[in-house]
Protein backbone atom coordinates (compact mmCIF):
# COMPACT_ATOMS: atom_id res chain seq x y z
CA UNK A 1 0.00 0.00 0.00
CA UNK A 2 1.66 3.63 -0.94
CA UNK A 3 1.75 6.06 0.82
CA UNK A 4 -0.88 8.34 0.07
CA UNK A 5 -2.74 5.86 1.17
CA UNK A 6 -0.81 5.11 4.82
CA UNK A 7 -2.10 8.62 5.29
CA UNK A 8 -5.48 8.34 4.60
CA UNK A 9 -5.46 5.28 6.35
CA UNK A 10 -3.79 6.84 9.51
CA UNK A 11 -5.92 10.21 9.32
CA UNK A 12 -9.23 7.98 9.08
CA UNK A 13 -8.56 6.08 11.98
CA UNK A 14 -7.18 8.93 14.34
CA UNK A 15 -10.40 11.20 13.58
CA UNK A 16 -12.88 7.78 13.87
CA UNK A 17 -11.28 6.55 17.19
CA UNK A 18 -11.34 10.42 18.75
CA UNK A 19 -14.67 11.11 17.85
CA UNK A 20 -15.93 8.13 19.07
CA UNK A 21 -14.00 8.55 22.09
CA UNK A 22 -15.33 11.73 22.68
CA UNK A 23 -19.04 10.86 22.24
CA UNK A 24 -19.34 7.92 24.31
CA UNK A 25 -17.10 9.40 27.05
CA UNK A 26 -19.75 12.24 27.43
CA UNK A 27 -22.54 10.38 25.86
CA UNK A 28 -25.32 12.23 28.45
CA UNK A 29 -24.34 15.72 27.86
CA UNK A 30 -23.18 15.75 24.74
CA UNK A 31 -26.82 14.35 23.30
CA UNK A 32 -28.86 16.29 25.94
CA UNK A 33 -26.95 19.72 24.74
CA UNK A 34 -26.94 21.78 21.77
CA UNK A 35 -27.36 19.63 18.32
CA UNK A 36 -23.94 21.36 16.93
CA UNK A 37 -21.41 19.38 18.92
CA UNK A 38 -22.78 15.41 18.27
CA UNK A 39 -23.14 16.92 14.62
CA UNK A 40 -19.61 17.48 14.61
CA UNK A 41 -18.48 14.31 16.07
CA UNK A 42 -21.09 12.53 13.28
CA UNK A 43 -19.36 14.09 10.33
CA UNK A 44 -15.99 13.90 11.65
CA UNK A 45 -16.37 10.31 12.08
CA UNK A 46 -18.27 9.60 8.73
CA UNK A 47 -15.15 11.83 7.09
CA UNK A 48 -13.10 9.35 9.08
CA UNK A 49 -14.88 6.30 8.13
CA UNK A 50 -14.30 7.32 4.37
CA UNK A 51 -10.57 7.90 4.57
CA UNK A 52 -10.43 4.70 5.89
CA UNK A 53 -12.45 2.98 3.06
CA UNK A 54 -11.05 5.10 0.52
CA UNK A 55 -7.20 3.39 1.66
CA UNK A 56 -8.54 0.50 2.25
CA UNK A 57 -10.72 -0.53 -0.75
CA UNK A 58 -8.82 0.16 -3.90
CA UNK A 59 -5.99 -1.62 -2.37
CA UNK A 60 -7.89 -4.76 -1.91
CA UNK A 61 -9.26 -4.53 -5.45
CA UNK A 62 -6.24 -3.26 -7.14
CA UNK A 63 -3.19 -5.45 -8.17
CA UNK A 64 -0.81 -2.61 -8.22
CA UNK A 65 0.28 -2.61 -4.38
CA UNK A 66 2.20 0.61 -4.61
CA UNK A 67 -1.35 2.36 -6.12
CA UNK A 68 -1.64 3.66 -9.12
CA UNK A 69 1.09 5.68 -11.07
CA UNK A 70 -0.26 9.25 -10.19
CA UNK A 71 -0.02 8.21 -6.41
CA UNK A 72 3.21 5.66 -6.51
CA UNK A 73 6.73 6.72 -5.21
CA UNK A 74 8.05 5.20 -8.67
CA UNK A 75 6.37 7.33 -10.73
CA UNK A 76 8.71 8.65 -13.62
CA UNK A 77 9.76 12.02 -12.86
CA UNK A 78 8.96 13.30 -15.96
CA UNK A 79 5.39 13.30 -14.61
CA UNK A 80 6.63 16.32 -11.82
CA UNK A 81 8.61 18.89 -13.60
CA UNK A 82 11.49 18.95 -11.22
CA UNK A 83 9.85 17.47 -8.39
CA UNK A 84 7.17 19.80 -7.97
CA UNK A 85 4.01 17.44 -8.20
CA UNK A 86 5.68 15.12 -5.19
CA UNK A 87 6.34 18.60 -3.39
CA UNK A 88 3.00 20.00 -3.34
CA UNK A 89 1.53 16.83 -2.35
CA UNK A 90 3.86 16.23 0.54
CA UNK A 91 3.13 19.73 1.60
CA UNK A 92 -1.12 19.09 1.12
CA UNK A 93 -0.31 15.86 3.38
CA UNK A 94 1.26 18.27 5.76
CA UNK A 95 -1.41 20.73 6.31
CA UNK A 96 -4.54 17.99 6.28
CA UNK A 97 -2.58 16.32 9.20
CA UNK A 98 -1.64 20.14 11.38
CA UNK A 99 -5.63 20.86 10.06
CA UNK A 100 -6.57 16.98 11.65
CA UNK A 101 -4.67 17.05 14.35
CA UNK A 102 -6.25 20.96 15.09
CA UNK A 103 -10.06 18.92 14.56
CA UNK A 104 -9.10 16.53 17.13
CA UNK A 105 -7.63 18.68 19.73
CA UNK A 106 -10.82 20.50 19.91
CA UNK A 107 -12.95 18.01 20.11
CA UNK A 108 -11.71 16.77 22.99
CA UNK A 109 -11.11 20.22 24.88
CA UNK A 110 -14.43 20.65 24.13
CA UNK A 111 -15.68 17.37 26.21
CA UNK A 112 -18.69 19.08 28.65
CA UNK A 113 -18.17 19.02 32.28
CA UNK A 114 -21.39 16.57 32.90
CA UNK A 115 -24.58 17.49 35.65
CA UNK A 116 -24.88 15.74 38.96
CA UNK A 117 -27.09 14.07 40.31
CA UNK A 118 -28.36 17.24 42.13
CA UNK A 119 -29.19 19.08 39.18
CA UNK A 120 -30.91 16.61 36.93
CA UNK A 121 -33.06 15.67 39.79
CA UNK A 122 -34.50 19.05 39.73
CA UNK A 123 -35.33 18.58 36.22
CA UNK A 124 -37.94 16.39 37.16
CA UNK A 125 -41.30 18.37 36.04
CA UNK A 126 -44.18 18.42 39.15
CA UNK A 127 -47.42 21.16 39.96
CA UNK A 128 -44.88 23.37 40.68
CA UNK A 129 -43.00 23.58 37.55
CA UNK A 130 -43.27 22.28 34.08
CA UNK A 131 -40.22 21.29 32.26
CA UNK A 132 -39.71 21.90 28.10
CA UNK A 133 -36.67 20.43 26.80
CA UNK A 134 -35.89 21.39 23.61
CA UNK A 135 -32.51 21.29 21.02
CA UNK A 136 -31.61 24.60 22.34
CA UNK A 137 -33.26 25.75 25.73
CA UNK A 138 -34.45 24.22 28.56
CA UNK A 139 -37.49 26.00 30.17
CA UNK A 140 -38.63 25.83 34.00
CA UNK A 141 -41.90 26.93 33.49
CA UNK A 142 -44.00 28.05 36.53
CA UNK A 143 -47.09 26.69 37.28
CA UNK A 144 -48.38 30.30 38.81
CA UNK A 145 -46.49 32.86 36.97
CA UNK A 146 -45.69 36.27 39.01
CA UNK A 147 -47.81 39.36 37.60
CA UNK A 148 -46.03 41.04 35.90
CA UNK A 149 -44.33 38.27 34.30
CA UNK A 150 -40.47 38.27 34.37
CA UNK A 151 -38.44 36.08 32.76
CA UNK A 152 -34.74 34.81 33.28
CA UNK A 153 -32.47 33.74 29.76
CA UNK A 154 -29.69 31.90 31.79
CA UNK A 155 -26.37 30.78 29.50
CA UNK A 156 -24.05 28.54 31.27
CA UNK A 157 -20.47 28.82 31.98
CA UNK A 158 -17.85 27.48 29.31
CA UNK A 159 -18.21 23.77 28.32
CA UNK A 160 -20.33 23.14 31.40
CA UNK A 161 -23.66 21.23 30.91
CA UNK A 162 -26.63 23.27 31.19
CA UNK A 163 -28.83 21.21 33.06
CA UNK A 164 -26.03 21.52 35.24
CA UNK A 165 -28.04 24.75 36.62
CA UNK A 166 -31.16 23.59 37.67
CA UNK A 167 -31.13 22.86 40.67
CA UNK A 168 -30.20 26.50 41.51
CA UNK A 169 -32.48 28.27 39.12
CA UNK A 170 -35.44 25.68 39.50
CA UNK A 171 -36.65 27.68 42.76
CA UNK A 172 -36.92 30.75 40.69
CA UNK A 173 -39.17 29.03 39.05
CA UNK A 174 -41.01 27.58 42.05
CA UNK A 175 -41.34 31.23 42.97
CA UNK A 176 -43.39 32.80 39.50
CA UNK A 177 -40.60 33.27 37.08
CA UNK A 178 -40.08 32.10 33.92
CA UNK A 179 -36.57 30.72 33.68
CA UNK A 180 -34.64 29.28 30.06
CA UNK A 181 -31.46 27.82 30.60
CA UNK A 182 -29.90 28.37 26.99
CA UNK A 183 -28.13 25.01 25.42
CA UNK A 184 -25.31 26.97 23.57
CA UNK A 185 -23.54 25.64 20.29
CA UNK A 186 -20.22 23.50 21.51
CA UNK A 187 -21.35 24.95 25.53
CA UNK A 188 -19.92 28.14 24.52
CA UNK A 189 -21.56 31.31 24.73
CA UNK A 190 -19.65 33.59 22.62
CA UNK A 191 -20.32 31.18 19.82
CA UNK A 192 -23.87 32.29 19.26
CA UNK A 193 -23.91 35.73 21.69
CA UNK A 194 -27.46 36.45 20.50
CA UNK A 195 -29.35 33.59 21.60
CA UNK A 196 -30.67 35.00 24.18
CA UNK A 197 -33.20 36.96 21.26
CA UNK A 198 -34.80 33.42 20.47
CA UNK A 199 -36.42 32.65 23.79
CA UNK A 200 -37.44 36.65 24.19
CA UNK A 201 -39.34 36.33 21.64
CA UNK A 202 -40.89 32.94 21.69
CA UNK A 203 -42.80 35.00 24.99
CA UNK A 204 -44.36 37.75 24.23
CA UNK A 205 -46.20 37.42 27.43
CA UNK A 206 -43.34 38.14 29.57
CA UNK A 207 -43.39 41.51 30.72
CA UNK A 208 -40.02 41.65 31.83
CA UNK A 209 -36.61 40.02 31.14
CA UNK A 210 -33.68 39.30 32.80
CA UNK A 211 -30.66 38.10 31.32
CA UNK A 212 -27.70 36.23 33.21
CA UNK A 213 -24.98 34.03 33.63
CA UNK A 214 -22.21 31.98 34.79
CA UNK A 215 -18.60 33.25 34.32
CA UNK A 216 -18.38 33.03 30.24
CA UNK A 217 -22.03 32.83 30.03
CA UNK A 218 -22.35 36.12 32.50
CA UNK A 219 -19.62 38.25 30.06
CA UNK A 220 -22.23 37.25 26.92
CA UNK A 221 -25.05 38.27 28.56
CA UNK A 222 -23.90 41.69 29.78
CA UNK A 223 -22.71 42.20 26.09
CA UNK A 224 -26.53 41.15 24.74
CA UNK A 225 -27.69 43.37 27.51
CA UNK A 226 -25.51 46.27 26.51
CA UNK A 227 -27.03 45.75 22.62
CA UNK A 228 -30.83 45.18 23.71
CA UNK A 229 -31.48 47.91 26.33
CA UNK A 230 -35.31 48.05 25.23
CA UNK A 231 -35.36 44.71 25.81
CA UNK A 232 -33.65 43.63 28.72
CA UNK A 233 -34.49 45.24 32.52
CA UNK A 234 -32.29 42.94 34.51
CA UNK A 235 -28.56 41.38 34.47
CA UNK A 236 -27.84 38.44 36.85
CA UNK A 237 -24.29 37.57 36.68
CA UNK A 238 -22.75 34.69 38.49
CA UNK A 239 -19.03 34.32 38.99
CA UNK A 240 -18.76 36.73 35.73
CA UNK A 241 -18.76 40.73 35.09
CA UNK A 242 -19.42 42.60 32.17
CA UNK A 243 -17.46 42.64 28.80
CA UNK A 244 -18.17 46.56 28.42
CA UNK A 245 -18.85 49.80 30.41
CA UNK A 246 -22.58 49.24 31.28
CA UNK A 247 -22.01 51.96 34.06
CA UNK A 248 -24.29 54.60 32.09
CA UNK A 249 -27.58 52.24 32.21
CA UNK A 250 -29.24 53.43 34.83
CA UNK A 251 -32.50 51.50 34.24
CA UNK A 252 -30.53 48.54 34.17
CA UNK A 253 -31.27 46.41 37.70
CA UNK A 254 -28.25 44.32 38.29
CA UNK A 255 -26.72 41.32 40.60
CA UNK A 256 -23.51 40.83 40.92
CA UNK A 257 -23.16 37.04 42.75
CA UNK A 258 -19.21 35.81 43.71
CA UNK A 259 -17.39 33.46 46.06
CA UNK A 260 -14.86 34.98 48.23
CA UNK A 261 -12.62 32.38 47.24
CA UNK A 262 -13.21 31.81 43.71
CA UNK A 263 -9.73 31.57 41.92
CA UNK A 264 -11.63 31.85 38.46
CA UNK A 265 -13.37 34.92 38.47
CA UNK A 266 -11.28 36.31 41.50
CA UNK A 267 -12.50 39.02 44.32
CA UNK A 268 -10.09 41.36 42.50
CA UNK A 269 -11.68 40.37 38.81
CA UNK A 270 -15.15 41.76 40.40
CA UNK A 271 -13.87 44.36 42.22
CA UNK A 272 -12.54 45.75 39.00
CA UNK A 273 -16.08 45.26 37.59
CA UNK A 274 -17.37 47.78 39.76
CA UNK A 275 -16.60 50.53 37.70
CA UNK A 276 -18.01 48.95 34.68
CA UNK A 277 -21.62 48.51 36.36
CA UNK A 278 -24.07 50.57 37.12
CA UNK A 279 -23.55 52.51 40.68
CA UNK A 280 -26.79 51.47 42.40
CA UNK A 281 -25.54 47.33 41.53
CA UNK A 282 -25.94 44.95 44.15
CA UNK A 283 -22.84 42.94 44.93
CA UNK A 284 -23.08 40.11 46.32
CA UNK A 285 -20.10 37.50 47.76
CA UNK A 286 -20.75 34.29 49.37
CA UNK A 287 -18.18 34.07 51.94
CA UNK A 288 -15.70 30.44 50.74
CA UNK A 289 -17.55 30.16 48.19
CA UNK A 290 -15.92 28.70 44.70
CA UNK A 291 -16.57 28.84 41.14
CA UNK A 292 -17.98 25.45 40.60
CA UNK A 293 -20.60 26.06 43.27
CA UNK A 294 -22.47 28.02 40.88
CA UNK A 295 -23.76 24.80 38.85
CA UNK A 296 -23.44 21.05 39.72
CA UNK A 297 -20.84 19.21 37.61
CA UNK A 298 -18.17 18.60 39.80
CA UNK A 299 -14.53 20.27 40.74
CA UNK A 300 -13.28 22.19 38.19
CA UNK A 301 -9.33 22.72 37.39
CA UNK A 302 -7.67 25.82 38.60
CA UNK A 303 -11.06 26.90 41.10
CA UNK A 304 -10.24 27.98 44.90
CA UNK A 305 -10.54 25.55 48.21
CA UNK A 306 -14.28 26.15 49.40
CA UNK A 307 -14.79 27.78 52.88
CA UNK A 308 -18.42 27.22 52.87
CA UNK A 309 -20.75 24.13 52.18
CA UNK A 310 -22.30 23.98 49.05
CA UNK A 311 -26.27 23.67 50.15
CA UNK A 312 -25.16 27.10 52.25
CA UNK A 313 -23.58 28.85 49.54
CA UNK A 314 -26.36 27.53 46.90
CA UNK A 315 -29.44 29.36 48.89
CA UNK A 316 -27.28 32.49 49.64
CA UNK A 317 -26.69 32.23 45.47
CA UNK A 318 -31.03 31.43 45.20
CA UNK A 319 -31.69 34.43 47.73
CA UNK A 320 -29.85 36.99 45.98
CA UNK A 321 -31.26 35.90 42.28
CA UNK A 322 -34.80 35.84 43.82
CA UNK A 323 -34.22 39.17 45.23
CA UNK A 324 -33.13 40.41 41.42
CA UNK A 325 -36.07 39.38 39.83
CA UNK A 326 -38.03 40.89 42.55
CA UNK A 327 -37.12 43.99 41.91
CA UNK A 328 -37.46 43.61 38.25
CA UNK A 329 -40.81 42.83 38.77
CA UNK A 330 -41.66 45.51 41.11
CA UNK A 331 -39.56 48.27 39.30
CA UNK A 332 -41.58 51.19 37.51
CA UNK A 333 -42.00 50.42 34.07
CA UNK A 334 -40.03 52.52 31.75
CA UNK A 335 -41.58 55.51 30.28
Amino acid sequence: MGAARWYRLGIGLVLVVVALWVLLSRLDPIWNGHPAYPTTLFVTIAIGVSLIGFALWPWRRDPEPNGPPWESNSAPAARTVGGAGRGWRVTGRIVGGVLALLLVVALVWLRPYPAGASALGALTPDELVTVVDAPTTIELVPAVPKDPEVGLVFSPGALVDPRAYADLLRPLAEAGYLVVILKEPFDLAIVQPGQSAGPIDDHPEIARWVVGGHSLGGVTASAFAADNPATVNGLLLWASYPSGDLSGATDLEVTSISGSNDQLATPADIQESRSKLPPDTDFVQIAGGIHAYFADYGEQPGDGAPGIDRDTASAEIVAASLALLDRVGTAAPPA
